[in-house]
């Protein structure tokens, strides 16, 4: 599968299913755990063509540390796919969230709540490590989303830390530059 199929198919609806029910936690898993396939698949498909770009990345994990060196965001989102596919990451290897139970629901207030949020309603987050510290995992799902987009559409990752996913009525194939 190309990366553009992947995002088309798989990555972009459950993007759009976590910015949707931020407080489905199936949702945001499957978001998370489809945008971090995406960046392996971004990687396998640049080595493949030659891409010069990957020039240097000789494995997807080096390739997800040079995105989280771009973005905040991405950083949580590796973190958190890593520690959901393993239960606890316990390397030394620096790392924002690790362990699963780091996903949590809570009551959508002060510091969470989104033009559009549902008053009373619940919201997933990540908590970070070390913490105390959390993040709204539609946030880093909607920031992530539009970074792998850029780069599954030739174009430079850029940062979108906090743009609150409010593009992602418009498609993969109309995001923009920023």
């Amino acid at each position: 599968m190309t990366p553009a199929a992947f995002l088309d198919e798989v990555a972009h609806p459950n993007m759009v299913a976590a910015l949707t029910d931020p407080d489905d936690m199936r949702a945001i898993v499957n978001a998370i755990l489809s945008l971090d396939t995406l960046a392996g698949i971004l990687h396998a498909a640049g080595a493949d063509a030659g891409d010069h770009r990957m020039a240097g990345l000789a494995t997807d994990d080096v390739f997800r540390d040079m995105l989280a060196g771009v973005s905040d965001s991405y950083r949580v989102l590796r973190d958190a796919a890593a520690s959901l596919k393993h239960g606890a990451l316990k390397h030394k290897k620096a790392r924002l969230v690790r362990r699963a139970a780091a996903f949590q629901t809570r009551l959508n207030g002060f510091g969470l709540m989104q033009c559009g949020d549902r008053l009373g309603m619940n919201v997933v987050v990540i908590e970070t490590d070390p913490g105390p510290g959390f993040v709204r995992a539609s946030d880093i799902v909607a920031d992530s989303y539009r970074m792998l987009a850029r780069l599954v559409h030739g174009k430079l990752a850029g940062i979108d830390e906090h743009d609150r996913g409010a593009f992602y009525l418009t498609g993969p194939e109309k995001v923009s530059d920023g």
